[in-house]
């Protein structure tokens, strides 16, 4: 979770803290109970570095990164020149595993109660998302539609602003995905829907961004920026599903009776058009 979470966040480090970043992550796998002190000391920054990038990688206490990191165990799942095929599917599973990890830890039930009700009480709901993002956020709104809920997904950025014009602020909700939280064309769907006073949820990065600002409610996934490779990256997608599926789920648990029906009868519907 933490090798993750650093590279997540890297970019919005400063120069001090990427100090720390790095020194943890090449020496993670031998750290011992050090204090901030001692870390500062042996790095040469300032202690209040120290406890502001451990505060930023999520973590309330600075002895809680430690703990952590001692217990990642083997912080390298980078796959090398040597690497036989069976040793790479079992360092993408543990990326995948690290990464979900790591979104599982990024989310608070409270923020899951909160998007839940949102959606629960929306009379129609607009999901948008941009490039591979319009292909997670148009799961979302087959998934709702599966429960029964007036969804609707459009991958054209005009279109959707002219959909949500016509959507109520005090009964209807916008949902936008977005990976990194500040690609300008799910920021501008979010402008707009507060310009009109609709709701936002956001499915986003779980660092501070442009759409998470704009937000009424956010889920929090995890992004890789360094695409320098293929297998950099891995995984990200995997998170915005659990997400996705989560939020779909915490739904379901609104009114499971309810929700019960309304998908069996789609099930029912859908076959019945098959025999057709």
């Amino acid at each position: 979770m933490f090798t993750t979470r650093v590279k997540s966040l890297y970019p919005k480090f400063t120069m001090a803290e990427r100090k720390v970043a790095d020194y943890l992550i090449m020496n993670g796998d031998e750290i011992e109970d050090v204090t901030s002190h001692e870390l500062a000391r042996r790095l040469d920054v300032g202690q209040s570095t120290v406890m502001r990038f451990s505060k930023k990688m999520g973590y309330s206490m600075f002895g809680e990164m430690i703990a952590d990191i001692k217990s990642s165990g083997d912080l390298s799942t980078e796959i090398q020149n040597g690497d036989g095929l069976f040793t790479v599917m079992s360092k993408v599973e543990a990326k995948y595993h690290e990464l979900l990890k790591s979104v599982t830890r990024s989310n608070r039930e409270e923020d899951l109660g909160s998007a839940a009700h949102f959606v629960d009480a929306a009379d129609t709901i607009i999901c948008y998302g941009c490039m591979e993002s319009g292909l997670l956020a148009s799961h979302l709104c087959w998934s709702l539609v599966g429960l029964g809920k007036s969804a609707y997904c459009d991958a054209d950025i005009i279109q959707t602003k002219r959909r949500l014009r016509m959507l109520d602020p005090t009964r209807d909700l916008v949902i936008v995905v977005s990976k990194s939280g500040d690609k300008s064309e799910p920021v501008g769907v979010a402008k707009a829907a507060v310009a009109e006073g609709i709701p936002v949820l956001a499915i986003c990065d779980a660092s501070d961004n442009p759409l998470s600002r704009l937000a009424t409610s956010s889920l929090r996934v995890i992004e890789i920026a360094d695409r320098s490779t293929p297998m950099t990256s891995m995984g990200v997608d995997a998170g915005v599903m659990l997400m996705i599926d989560t939020l779909v789920a915490s739904v379901y648990q609104q009114d499971r009776k309810k929700y019960a029906a309304a998908y069996r009868g789609g099930i029912v519907a859908a076959f019945s058009e098959r025999r057709e």
